[in-house]
């Protein structure tokens, strides 16, 4: 889990490569304030590319379960959406090669 220091963004602006070293070694996020209120956050770049996979996740599964209910509330069964996959490719597949697969 990582762990949460605030600094004053006028620190930030007198001692930013020390900081970017400090969030890169270690698993700090530093939350920038400007007149007490917070403004921005610097954490390491893996910390960030980890949230921003959790979020892209979370909606992939957001829309799948969303997706299933509108399936399921239109009748559309497992069997039909794979027969439509295979139709859908064999016609893209005509229509770059020319040709039946």
């Amino acid at each position: 889990m990582f762990r949460q220091a605030v600094i004053k963004a006028s620190e930030g602006h007198r001692a930013f490569g020390k900081l970017l070293k400090r969030v890169y070694r270690s698993d700090e996020h530093l939350i920038v304030e400007r007149d007490g209120f917070p403004v921005a956050v610097l954490m390491s770049y893996q910390e960030y590319e980890r949230l921003s996979r959790g979020q892209s996740v979370a909606a992939f599964e957001g829309f799948s379960r969303a997706f299933g209910q509108e399936l399921e509330q239109q009748g559309v069964t497992e069997e039909d959406l794979v027969q439509e996959l295979e139709e859908a490719k064999k016609e893209v597949y005509k229509e770059r090669y020319g040709r039946q697969a």
